[in-house]
């Protein structure tokens, strides 16, 4: 079968009885070997005695388990640091700290309100009054990005295509895709994206896949259907998935929801999964391995032909992460740029992520994860058939869906054409092959990775260069937003369509930025400490951190005190 997804043959009942007789066989004569052991013995003894070995083997498995796993320090600091933040001289200054950055992230957020409220009027805004302040609010969301500098985030930026993504929006705004009865001409478009993209990826007849809300639901969508899949077909209870330490943070995500373990392999020197550690790490629960194409944080794409042999080898699936370069890989050999196979080409492919509202320009809120079989989708569906409301079926984690993102997904698609996006590759790949280049020849910097596809990574080329330092000089003298990422510590740029204009500015910024870091390494420290701080704590004190962060994003009106 084309899916490393083998089912039980025939053949195997006949085994299976072959089995259960020679069990039975063996009962006799092992009866009579432990009466004889235990003639004569305490009953007692002979109880306590067992529980005693039962327990120290349950708590070895449990050691090598956790060995296995997070290893024995990070378990015991983690097991620990429960108790350690109970102290009183902890908790008071954990105490200080939080006040401090939730009084840090209020005032962030207060900055740039327009109007605020937390109640309904007690009657209704006129529309116009209601158009009049969205213009603004959409002014103040607009001059961030205008410029052509931040990382990532808006891809297109022309407002002439935002207007006419736009109406199509709006036509469907009300409509669900859970009623295709009612919205027949939804579902065919919702059918048709997927379709369309299961084309681009090379995809067979017996592929298919599902229109999602984003990258990480489909990211989600296809670990639920291996570890469904892993259960009914080889009777997996623990499951796991080797994923590069470069991977998205969703497949993690996906494991703490699905209740699957994740490994991570490291990388080699160009950031690429180190394919023999991958395998080192594959055993007789792991459900799936992880590539990239390309990867997040420094641009790589990892070797999909070799993980696709080791997946075959093994039975198990191979997903394919292209969420952020879905619109690009498709289109860069017909682009001029040199691609190796990733997609369904490859014998061993089972799964693929894309997200078309990245640079398939569509609006936020639309991912396919496709299936190289029907039989591995149905894993992936949910049914409650006993439910009183009627029988219930949905395809992916959402119930009700939006259908504007899925009309104007099929108005962008069509819109632009392959011939469009083949265009919009060369733009954005081509600046991120020149900054790439750049950043090389860039006294003070290297090149962490390979810029491959829209994604360039670079750290400081000796001790006497941060790059965490650098990111702040690029955002306080000349307006950049770059991304900052840890292991290793590294600053990276995607490309967009509005970004991939102001290469070679870029290039001229981030050289002044270097020299200006080197000059005056003290004026710029905020990121970097913020950093150096991080790396020095348990993993759970950060969550406190970012959950106060998460916390002061939902107030509506931030306060600025610190209580």
């Amino acid at each position: 079968r084309r899916l490393a997804i083998r089912a039980a043959e025939p053949s195997d009942a006949s085994l299976v009885a072959r089995i259960a007789a020679m069990v039975f066989a063996l009962e006799k004569p092992l009866r009579s070997l432990v009466n004889d052991a235990f003639r004569g013995k305490d009953s007692y003894g002979v109880l306590r005695s067992a529980v005693f070995w039962a327990a120290l083997l349950k708590f070895l498995l449990r050691l090598r388990r956790i060995s296995a796993r997070e290893g024995l320090k990070a378990y015991v600091v983690e097991a620990l640091a429960p108790t350690i933040r109970k102290l009183p001289q902890v908790r008071r200054k954990l105490d200080k700290e939080m006040a401090g950055q939730m009084a840090n992230f209020r005032m962030k957020f207060s900055q740039e309100l327009t109007e605020p409220r937390t109640t309904m009027p007690i009657e209704g805004m006129p529309e116009e009054d209601i158009l009049q302040l969205m213009a603004k609010r959409k002014a103040l969301d607009t001059k961030h990005w205008k410029a052509g500098k931040i990382t990532g985030a808006v891809y297109h930026g022309e407002e002439k295509h935002y207007d006419f993504i736009s109406q199509v929006f709006g036509k469907w705004g009300f409509a669900n895709p859970l009623h295709p009865g009612i919205h027949p001409a939804l579902r065919q478009m919702d059918s048709e994206v997927v379709q369309m993209i299961i084309n681009m990826y090379n995809g067979g007849p017996e592929c298919c896949g599902a229109f999602t809300t984003g990258g990480t639901e489909s990211i989600l969508m296809a670990i639920k259907a291996y570890r469904d899949w892993a259960r009914a077909e080889k009777g997996i209870t623990d499951p796991n998935i080797v994923i590069c330490n470069s991977a998205h943070a969703a497949f993690d995500k996906a494991g703490k929801y699905f209740n699957v373990f994740v490994k991570h392999a490291r990388t080699n020197d160009a950031m690429e999964i180190d394919l023999k550690h991958m395998k080192s790490l594959i055993d007789g629960n792991t459900i799936a391995i992880v590539g990239s194409c390309c990867q997040y944080s420094h641009g790589t794409i990892d070797p999909i032909e070799d993980m696709a042999k080791i997946a075959l080898s093994k039975n198990i699936g191979l997903h394919v992460d292209c969420c952020l370069g879905g619109f690009l890989v498709p289109f860069m050999e017909k682009a001029g740029f040199p691609m190796r196979p990733f997609d369904f080409r490859v014998k061993g492919v089972t799964s693929i992520s894309c997200d078309p509202h990245k640079y398939g320009f569509a609006p936020k809120g639309s991912s396919v994860v496709m299936f190289s079989s029907k039989q591995l989708r149905h894993f992936m569906y949910c049914y409650l058939t006993k439910w009183s409301g009627g029988i219930y079926a949905t395809p992916t984690l959402s119930g009700s869906r939006a259908g504007g993102p899925v009309a104007a997904t099929w108005a962008a698609m069509c819109k632009f054409g392959e011939e469009g996006y083949i265009e919009t590759t060369r733009q954005i790949v081509g600046a991120a092959k020149k900054i790439g280049q750049g950043i090389e020849a860039m006294e003070g910097l290297r090149l962490v990775g390979r810029a491959d596809v829209c994604v360039v990574a670079f750290a400081g080329a000796d001790e006497s260069i941060n790059c965490y330092a650098v990111a702040d000089c690029m955002q306080k003298k000349f307006g950049w937003e770059l991304a900052t990422c840890q292991n290793p510590p590294c600053v990276h740029i995607a490309l967009t369509l509005p970004t991939s204009k102001n290469a070679d500015q870029f290039l001229v910024d981030l050289r002044a930025s270097v020299d200006d870091v080197r000059a005056n390494s003290a004026a710029y420290t905020s990121t970097a400490g913020l950093y150096g701080m991080a790396a020095s704590l348990p993993a759970s004190f950060l969550e406190d951190a970012a959950g106060a962060y998460l916390d002061a994003m939902s107030e509506a009106i931030p306060s600025t005190s610190a209580n």
